[in-house]
């Protein structure tokens, strides 16, 4: 029988850090949103996971561990409680979202019935997310403000020789 081998716990990422990634996902999207249709599942999954990291970046500025969730319902009521705006808009369509979140349907597809927000309802929220989470961390970056090193080495296809 194979022995698991456990990976060792690696740090928690900064709350810059969680923002950049989320950022990246949303200009994904922003990218792709013209295409419409012809993208649908990825081009939610991708403003869904924005707006998940997006809310992990603003529990993080605020000194707590990222939750190791994907439930958005979650993570928007404990982003609410530490004082992030949520209008209405917001909730409907994080809600909206989770349905099918929960399912993993925008990566896989379900046999569940779901609902989700209109496509560009879900851009002008998402937007408006972002935004509010830039704003929020340029105040308050959170104690957790560090500068580190990363590398993320991508390699090419080998040369023949």
């Amino acid at each position: 029988m194979t022995k698991l081998t456990k990976h060792p716990r690696v740090p928690e990422p900064s709350a810059e850090a969680l923002l950049n990634v989320a950022q990246e996902y949303h200009l994904a999207a922003t990218t792709l949103v013209s295409l419409g249709h012809a993208v649908d599942s990825p081009l939610y999954f991708l403003y869904a996971h924005a707006s998940e990291l997006a809310l992990k970046a603003y529990l993080r500025s605020h000194n707590l561990l990222s939750p190791h969730t994907h439930n958005l319902n979650s993570l928007i009521q404990k982003c609410r409680q530490l004082g992030l705006p949520t209008p209405n808009n917001l909730t409907n369509v994080i809600e909206l979202l989770q349905s099918e979140n929960s399912v993993q349907g925008f990566r896989y597809f379900a046999l569940a019935s779901t609902i989700k927000p209109e496509i560009s309802y879900l851009r002008e929220v998402v937007d408006w997310l972002m935004a509010t989470v830039v704003n929020e961390l340029r105040e308050k970056p959170g104690e957790d403000h560090r500068k580190a090193i990363v590398l993320k080495l991508t390699v090419g296809k080998p040369l023949q020789k």
